[in-house]
């Protein structure tokens, strides 16, 4: 994803924050390079709240977008999961021993907080500068003890494949990217056009996987809708589900 996406964003965005959320506003309004507190709020389309301890985004139709872990609206906590035998499980090669996995795109967590509760060791990625901050202070609330080793990084994929291949160990990589077409499905109807808003497009999504196929790892796995092309040939073996699939790519 271009840095371009990035700067639109930080144009569009302002922090909001009450006194007892004033020290973490001016740090994330540095972070955003936004104004804190402003004014006016009608130039922002992005409104960054901290309320105390609770931080959200609301745009400015008033949809809301909130990410927290323990309260499990967005399905963070699945109850009887399968576990290896979990078809996302089985893809990334839980069975072939692989633990440590890199999410090159984190989005909401959903994904990567589901894979950390089947057992993985999870390290993130999010491009999104707004998303980053949000998942950031969802991860110094949680009372979840098994989310406490999550490592999550602000870069865009393309940059950290390239800049930290061969300085981090990792058993497969985890992709999922964000196309036109793609429906979000696991979340409600507002908080849906608010993530697509702030993520966008990522059109550059078969260099990513590209650059990921040149990493020492065991396997590198797509997450698709379930009737679209490959992102790139040479897919080994598709688990499929009932809407989405994975394409697991092996590299060595």
């Amino acid at each position: 994803m271009s840095l371009v996406s990035v700067s639109d964003q930080i144009k569009k965005v302002c922090v909001v924050a009450d006194q007892a959320g004033l020290e973490k506003g001016q740090h994330w309004a540095q972070f955003l390079n936004c104004p804190l507190n402003p004014d006016s709020l009608d130039p922002y389309y992005f409104r960054f709240n901290i309320e105390g301890d609770r931080v959200y985004v609301r745009d400015q139709d008033k949809r809301k977008l909130e990410i927290d872990f323990d309260e499990n609206h967005l399905d963070y906590e699945r109850k009887g999961h399968r576990g290896k035998q979990e078809i996302i499980a089985k893809a990334l090669g839980a069975a072939k021993g692989c633990k440590k996995i890199l999410d090159l795109s984190v989005g909401m967590g959903i994904d990567s907080v589901f894979l950390t509760q089947l057992g993985f060791q999870v390290v993130g990625v999010e491009r999104s500068p707004v998303l980053y901050a949000l998942l950031i202070e969802a991860f110094k609330k949680t009372q979840k003890e098994y989310l406490k080793s999550y490592q999550l990084h602000f870069a865009n994929s393309l940059d950290f494949l390239r800049e930290q291949k061969g300085k981090i160990e990792i058993d497969s990589i985890f992709f999922d990217p964000m196309y036109p077409h793609k429906k979000k499905s696991s979340l409600p109807k507002q908080e849906m056009v608010v993530f697509r808003d702030l993520v966008g497009h990522d059109d550059d999504a078969a260099e990513v996987l590209k650059e990921a196929l040149k990493w020492p790892v065991r396997r590198v796995v797509v997450k698709r809708p379930i009737h679209a092309e490959e992102l790139l040939p040479g897919v080994i073996h598709s688990f499929e589900g009932k809407v989405v699939r994975y394409d697991s790519y092996v590299v060595g």
